[in-house]
């Protein structure tokens, strides 16, 4: 055998020896080479060595020689070698013979080739691939693909053979990124002993492509090779097989490759939640053992992918080192890139994957901070600054996901801290600290002890540090329980009035307990009134007491008993307060009927004390218990009159709250303090009025004590007496002291049943001195004395020992006084004289209180009716009784029955009358006596007369008396009886709703006009009332019992929140949980009343809504509870009030709607959402004005919301977005929204519709086809109507139709809904396609709108360049559109659809584009008019311009058309066509390559009927023929068009075409001879030319003929 296959070796040697030519051996090669290959697989190696040594012979002859190689039957056998053994010397040998014929092929050869080099490709083996690729590499740069959108693209794939096996899609796919990573430099490197290799690749797929050899490639041949990829790519390869070497192009740093990357990467979208995707971004990125990293560029890139990647922010540990290695790099964007990647990872990663991670995430940004210089940066680069920034925040938002990395490395806070006090980054560092704020709360408490002493030193920073301060508080505040001493005292130190104003209002908030509640942990809410839980207690007395002493100590270097140091004033003052503020919380904890935690609770707290006898009580029996039990209180108190006895006068409010605690003590505690009586005696004559008058009182309650004896009583009231006495030459302000202090003291020996220590004969001297003062004193602070002094003596019955004549002259003294003054403790005074007289001197005084009823001073009104009720009940009236500073003491005065009733009915009298000023006055009056004395019989007996009083002053218009009546009324209901009560509502209904009237009720209806005619009206035409409204509140709730709670709970004047106004509000503090308890046992009644008081709250008119408010808070504890218990209810109530025929409550529908949907979860209302946006636009169309404003409003606030919850890029759910869209996308476009005739309504949908479109992303894509057709119609709907007159009247305006058209268009390409649609465009996808093209069809059709017509032809454009593949099977119809609007007569729409026409031409099949271009020559040719013709040209240009691989494929259907009317005697015609053929074609060699075509065209035209086109084609064969000459086969034709062209008659130009037949004549002067006959036509013709009538054409006729007959030595005919 092995004989045999040597003599057929032999055979093949002998003849390949004996070829003496190269056409004789490459004939041979062809048919021998592949078999003499195939012994290369023989068992016998005599026979292997023989076809070597043969095959060495065959490479020596054609080493230098062009002879090709049959490598098409190599490749063949390559692929399936016909060997029984092993075939890897065969092909080893056939890839040697393929690689060196593929150079020896044609270029056409060559690209045959390429798909069989490809196909199977996957299949071989290492070495086999890497010859074949280099193959592959070798081949692409002369591939060129077919058209885009073309059915060769589509068949391409098959071709290739990657539908069949997408293993050689892939394998492609996996090198050509290799080779796009590929980066020559690494040749350039010193060998350092290692494997070479470059970023990305690994030194194997480094040496499968460059062989290890620098001489692999040029750089501009992989330059060339890169862009052949993509060019491959794009065309042949799919999916991610094309994705990964296009996200390596495109970040190339040549922008050719760059360019068409990011155009691949444009052409779909990629799922960044693919697990395999986002595993190979990682790779590329952290690069491995044996493959670096990828370069920077594109590492910054990839860290911008991963972060839209849930799956990226999960994956771990490589989430961890991309960022690690991100803040290390030493490019910029990359590191900002990587901290981006953070605040995704915070934000997306599961907590699962994080709570790992974190830990190291922030190590590694803390690390880079520091790095970076820290706590003040080395750079000052922006750039750096902003990554710098961006770091912090991320450190904050990593632990807030994490808190555990905060509890064991609390540092990260003190890190914080001490870089918002020293790093220049405040804003960030601010952002960052704020963001752990949610999670303090659960640190541990070893790490919140060291919370507190961090935050008491950021607090002790200073003002020079506002920013640690306020963060200090807030960080105090949430993190820390109300219990907590330290927080509180860190309130404290940011109340000091240095302080910045945001600071201040953080730290009373946090020593306000309802506000704490509303900052700390909100999620805990406020579900009671009462202070319940340990994380709202009240600090511990003691605790906080020695916190505060502690700290003072530290504070002034000493300790603080007596002295304060250097302790700001305001710091003592408010620590002190704080501390009151704790006790009396302390003694009401234990009775829950008291409630006063709520936004005043400041305020109540003080009224509760001096008005409500009951809270005295538990303080004084708290103080007891202290005092017996422990220190605490003796410090506490000492504190407060140590800084008082400073003096200093930003201390003196200090003795204010010493001497309530020592009126409110047990005598046990006030004899503790006789010591003191020396140092308040000094106290009692400083210079400070305030400090006199309360050492006054101090000596008056502890120098009265039991405990001290008469002569010490006695020997204080002696020295105070030498100050008065008329010898002594004292300063005023002792004297004021000593008088101030002698009423105080008497007054205080009276109730305690010791006045007679004192002789009459002092107390009548006193008294002649106090009435001296009274009346003589020229010195206003001795009178001020005087009737201080007097008011005591005369309220606590002092005076009983003087002349009744004495006491009358004393009271006229004060009542001229307060007739010039209005003086309210004047007043009083007078009222506490009275408590001595006789009781008709009594009923005369109280004639002298109704003298004043003409005062204008509101508080003065108030101070006489509490003069009043002293009258008229003396001791047992609450005025008086409150001020009682002597405990354990009871008061044996009983009052005159008779002189209360004689002044009821005097009052009650004086309601009836039609003077304003004494009714108003007697309003008050009547209320001052309810409210001090209502608790006795004789007021008691006549509630139901007082009920009708009030009544009657319910119709008032002045404010002050409706809520006076009000709360009135609300008195009357709460102390009368149930059987009373019964008849109070009865009565009130009666009132309110019958015709007839009580004769006492005064007249009040639903009508009654509680203002000004006109000021505030309704729809209707009448005014509004509050009571009204309060009256409908109750009926509807189904309870008008509630109308007396509510009426006095309703209030708008500023004199409530006033201390005189308190008084008359004190019962709201128990009433309170009264009006609750009725909404918890009657569930029907919360159901009816809340929607509508809910409602109510938002009445336009702010007497009303007040109101309702002041209701609303009485009533609803917990309001955030009460709202979602009750939200569908309230939800009803307002969608249909929202239809009420009264605009007040339309409008306050409207903004309670608005505020009930702002912040609610979206599943709340889901199911009525299209209701309410109908309700919403029904509003917007309003016919009052301030209820489309509401209206505006309230849309704006639903368009947020909408658009929140359908952006799925900010966290928004797939499922509710395509629900909520599914339900209002018909509602905006249809006749509710954008199809309304309200243009209110119309402007908008159409503004929401936009915020959607911008957001909605995926979510929009069923919808998009409906969207684009309905904007692409309301461009012209929405266009300004004074835009369509002056299109249609340009001519009286002196404006051109083109100057408006532009306008219009500048308008449309700035319009938002232009932008809305190039957002929808870019949504598309496939089935969106499908359902769109025929509805957009149908727009071009019918629309009647330059905006419209403009708009839908840049639509199609913007297709085409954004998703050519989804439009492609659509562009053949959308072309044959585009030519029914290019009869348009507008010329701006023609030209548009023209263009777009153009665009379309890219992706159209070639039969529809030469149909398009047909179509044009037809415009051009059969036309006369310009207009046609500019269109034509218009067409051809944008084919030319954007479609210039269509134009360069069918370039031999247009360029002859194009040379032609590039001839146009029309020069903007021309200058169109020459445009066209100058970019498209070389010069000659075009008129040349195409002239077969343009004689043909020529010669059609030439028969045209139109002048025109004769002419121009003429001219067209007149300048061809010039330019080819003799170079042409086509001879005798060009002279058959020539001739005809040069008979008939003449027409400017014609000299052109005559003259070039002559000289062509003359360059084809041997075939002209040769043809004989020719010779004679165009002799004849010469002649007959030469003798037209037209002079200007005749001479150039002649030289014509002329040069023709002397080429060619023919006679010239003579001329006649």
């Amino acid at each position: 055998m092995a004989s045999a296959e040597l003599a057929l070796v032999d055979k093949v040697e002998m003849r390949i020896a004996l070829a003496n030519s190269d056409a004789k051996l490459e004939s041979l090669l062809k048919v021998y080479l592949a078999p003499l290959l195939l012994k290369l697989g023989s068992p016998h190696d005599s026979v292997r060595k023989k076809v070597v040594s043969i095959c060495s012979h065959i490479n020596t002859r054609i080493k230098n020689v062009p002879i090709s190689l049959p490598v098409e039957s190599l490749l063949v056998q390559f692929k399936t070698p016909k060997v029984e053994g092993e075939s890897t010397l065969v092909r080893n040998f056939c890839l040697l013979y393929i690689q060196l014929g593929i150079d020896r092929l044609t270029k056409q050869q060559q690209i045959k080739l390429l798909p069989e080099v490809i196909n199977g490709i996957s299949k071989y083996n290492r070495s086999f691939q890497k010859s074949l690729f280099a193959i592959i590499l070798k081949l692409l740069p002369l591939w060129q693909g077919p058209l885009r959108g073309s059915e060769e693209e589509d068949r391409l794939r098959d071709q290739f053979g990657f539908d069949q096996n997408s293993e050689d899609a892939k394998f492609l796919s996996d090198h050509f990124t290799s080779t796009l990573l590929l980066n020559l430099v690494a040749f350039e490197e010193a060998e350092n002993g290692r494997p070479r290799t470059c970023a990305g690749l690994t030194p194997e797929e480094f040496e499968f492509l460059t062989s290890n050899s620098k001489d692999t490639f040029t750089a501009s041949q992989l330059f060339q090779i890169k862009v052949a990829i993509l060019k491959f790519s794009s065309a042949v390869l799919k999916g991610y097989e094309k994705y990964w070497p296009a996200l390596i192009g495109s970040q190339d740093g040549i922008s050719d490759i760059n360019n068409l990357g990011e155009d691949i990467l444009r052409s779909f979208t990629v799922n960044y939640e693919n697990e395999n995707v986002v595993l190979q971004l990682y790779k590329f990125y952290l690069g491995d053992a044996i493959a670096p990293p990828v370069k920077h560029q594109l590492r910054t890139k990839i860290l911008q992918l991963l972060s839209k990647s849930a799956i990226a922010a999960n994956t771990s540990p490589q989430i961890l080192q991309a960022i690690q290695q991100g803040l290390k790099s030493g490019f910029a964007k990359e590191r900002l890139a990587s901290i981006e990647l953070v605040h995704w990872t915070a934000k997306i990663a599961s907590t699962e994957t994080l709570s790992p991670l974190a830990d190291g995430l922030v190590k590694n940004l803390t690390d880079w901070i520091k790095n970076m210089g820290w706590p003040l940066p080395f750079s000052s680069n922006t750039q750096e600054q902003n990554l710098r920034g961006f770091a912090y925040e991320a450190i904050g938002l990593l632990g807030k996901r994490v808190p555990s990395i905060i509890e064991k490395n609390f540092n990260i806070i003190s890190f914080l801290f001490q870089s918002l006090k020293e790093d220049r980054l405040k804003n960030s560092v601010h952002e960052a600290l704020s963001t752990l704020i949610p999670i303090l709360y659960q640190l541990s408490p070893e790490n919140l002890g060291k919370l507190r002493e961090l935050l008491l030193e950021q607090m002790k920073l200073g003002t020079d540090f506002p920013n640690n301060q306020f963060l200090a508080l807030r960080y105090a505040i949430s993190a820390l329980p109300f219990s907590d001493s330290t927080a509180r005292y860190i309130c404290i130190l940011g109340l000091d009035s240095s302080n910045r104003a945001d600071i201040f209002a953080e730290a009373k908030k946090g020593l306000h307990p309802f506000w704490f509640r509303k900052i700390h942990r909100p999620d805990f809410g406020i579900k009671d009134e009462n202070l319940v839980g340990p994380e709202y207690d009240f600090p511990d007395f003691e605790d906080l007491l020695n916190t505060v002493t502690d700290n003072w100590r530290l504070s002034a270097g000493e300790t603080v008993e007596g002295k304060f140091g250097n302790i700001p004033d305001s710091n003592v003052i408010q620590t002190l307060k704080f501390l009151r503020q704790v006790l009396l919380m302390k003694s009401l904890a234990e009775d829950s009927s008291i409630s006063i935690i709520d936004e005043g609770w400041t305020h109540k707290l003080d009224d509760a004390i001096i008005y409500h006898s009951e809270i005295r009580r538990n303080v004084t029996a708290l103080l007891e218990k202290w005092h017996v039990e422990g220190q605490c209180l003796s410090r506490y108190l000492n504190l407060l009159f140590d800084s008082f006895s400073t003096q200093r006068p930003g201390l003196v409010a200090t003795g204010e709250l010493w001497i309530e605690f020592i009126g409110l003590s047990p005598p046990g505690l006030v004899d503790s303090w006789t010591a003191k009586i020396n140092s308040l005696e000094a106290l009692s004559i400083v210079h400070n009025t305030e400090t006199r008058l309360i050492a006054a009182r101090a000596i008056g309650i502890i120098g009265s004590a039991l405990s001290v004896s008469d002569a010490d009583v006695l020997s204080v009231l002696d020295k105070f007496k030498a100050y008065l006495s008329s010898g002594s030459k004292q300063i005023t302000f002792k004297i004021h002291g000593a008088i101030v202090s002698i009423g105080f003291i008497l007054s205080r020996l009276n109730i305690r049943g010791r006045f007679n220590i004192a002789d009459k004969k002092f107390v009548y001297e006193i008294f002649r001195i106090l009435s001296t003062h009274l009346d003589k004193s020229s010195d206003s602070l001795l009178r001020e004395a005087s009737i201080s002094a007097l008011y005591q003596l005369g309220a606590y019955g002092v005076l009983a020992v003087i002349d009744q004549t004495d006491i009358l002259n004393a009271s006229n003294s004060l009542i001229a006084y307060v007739k010039n003054k209005t003086d309210d403790r004047a007043i009083l005074t007078f009222g506490s004289l009275t408590t001595s007289f006789e009781r008709e001197a009594r009923i005369k005084a109280a004639e002298t209180i109704y003298s004043l009823h003409e005062t204008k001073h509101i508080e003065f009104l108030f101070s006489t009716g509490e003069a009043l009720s002293i009258i008229a009940a003396g001791w047992e009236t609450n005025v008086l009784t409150r001020t009682i500073d002597i405990q354990g003491v009871t008061s044996d005065y009983h009052g005159d029955d008779e002189v209360l009733e004689s002044i009821i009915e005097k009052v009650l009298e004086y309601c009836k009358v039609t003077k304003p000023s004494l009714r108003k006055s007697a309003c008050i009056w009547l209320l001052s006596l309810l409210q001090f004395c209502g608790h006795l019989k004789p007021v008691n007996d006549k509630l139901m007369l007082i009920h009708f009083a009030f009544l009657g002053f319910l119709g008032s218009k002045d404010d002050l008396v409706q809520e006076s009546a009000s709360r009135g009324l609300s008195l009357v209901y709460e102390k009368g009886d149930d059987k009373l009560k019964d008849d109070l509502v009865r009565s009130l209904m009666q009132t309110f709703t019958s015709d007839s009237r009580n004769p006492q009720a005064g007249k009040i209806s639903e009508e009654s006009e509680l203002f000004d005619s006109g000021e505030i009206r309704t729809q209707a035409g009448s005014s509004i009332s509050t009571y009204k409204d309060i009256l409908n509140l109750a009926s509807e709730a189904g309870d008008p019992s509630l109308v007396y709670k509510f009426v006095g709970i309703a209030s708008s004047s500023a004199l409530w929140s006033t201390r005189k106004g308190a008084a008359f509000g004190l019962g709201s503090i128990l009433s309170k949980t009264k009006l609750t308890d009725v909404l918890g046992i009657n569930s029907r009644l919360t159901k009816n009343l809340v929607p509508k008081l809910y409602r109510y709250r938002y009445d336009p008119n702010p007497t009303v809504q007040q109101s309702m408010r002041d209701i609303w808070t009485s009533l609803v504890t917990d309001p955030a509870d009460t709202i979602n218990q009750r939200f569908d209810d309230i939800l009803e109530e307002l969608l249909t009030r929202m239809g009420d025929r009264e605009w007040r409550v339309r409008q306050a529908s409207s903004a309670a709607l608005q505020d009930l949907l702002d912040g609610a979860p979206l599943k709340k209302y889901e199911f009525k959402i299209e209701r309410i946006w109908t309700m919403s636009f029904r509003t917007l169309d309003d016919i009052k004005e301030s209820v489309r404003k509401q209206a505006v409003a309230l849309c704006r606030s639903l368009a947020n919301s909408l658009v929140r919850n359908v952006d799925i890029a900010e966290g928004a759910s797939q499922k509710n977005a395509k629900s909520m869209l599914q339900t209002l996308l018909p509602f905006l476009i249809g006749t509710s929204g954008l199809q309304s005739s309200a243009e209110e309504v119309q402007a908008f949908s159409l503004d929401t519709l936009l915020k959607l479109i911008q957001k909605g992303g995926t979510s929009l894509l069923p919808f998009i086809p409906g969207l684009i057709v309905e904007l692409l119609g309301l461009l012209s709907t929405l266009e300004p109507q004074a835009v369509n007159y002056l299109a249609l009247n340009a001519d009286k305006y002196g404006l051109t139709s083109d100057a408006i058209d532009a306008t219009r268009l500048a308008g449309i390409r700035n319009s938002p809904m232009t932008d809305a649609l190039d957002r929808c465009i870019n949504l598309l996808d496939e089935t969106s396609m499908k359902a769109l093209a025929p509805k957009l069809q149908s727009v071009i059709r019918k629309s009647v709108g330059l905006p419209s017509k403009v708009a839908s032809s840049r639509v199609l454009v913007n297709l085409v360049i954004q998703h050519a593949d989804l439009i492609t099977p659509y562009s053949d119809r959308f072309i044959k559109t585009c030519v029914t609007q290019l009869d348009d007569r507008n010329d701006t729409v023609a030209t548009s659809y023209a263009t777009a026409a153009g665009y379309l031409s890219r992706v159209s099949s070639n039969e529809t584009a030469l149909g398009l271009i047909s179509n044009s020559e037809t415009m051009y040719f059969e036309t006369d008019d310009e207009r046609p013709r500019i269109l034509s040209a218009a067409v051809i240009t944008a084919i030319s311009k954007h479609a210039s691989d269509k134009f360069s494929a069918l370039s031999s259907s247009i360029l002859p058309f194009v040379y032609i009317a590039k001839h146009d005697p029309v020069t903007a015609i021309k200058e169109k066509f020459d445009q066209v053929w100058t970019e498209n074609t070389g010069g000659v060699g075009a008129i040349k390559l195409h002239f077969a075509e343009i004689l043909e065209l020529a010669n059609r035209q030439l028969l045209s009927q139109r002048w025109r086109v004769r002419q121009t084609t003429s001219l067209a064969l007149a300048d061809a023929s010039n330019s080819v000459g003799n170079q042409i086969f086509q001879t005798e034709a060009l002279f058959e068009i020539l001739v005809k062209a040069s008979a008939g008659r003449s027409w400017a130009g014609k000299e052109v075409v005559l003259e070039a037949l002559a000289t062509l004549s003359q360059k084809m002067k041997g075939y002209v001879e040769l043809h004989v006959e020719l010779r004679d036509r165009l002799y004849q013709l010469f002649v007959a030319e030469a003798k037209r009538n037209n002079e200007d054409y005749k001479n150039h006729a002649v030289k014509a003929r002329d040069k023709f007959c002397t080429e060619f030595s023919l006679a010239i005919p003579l001329e006649n």
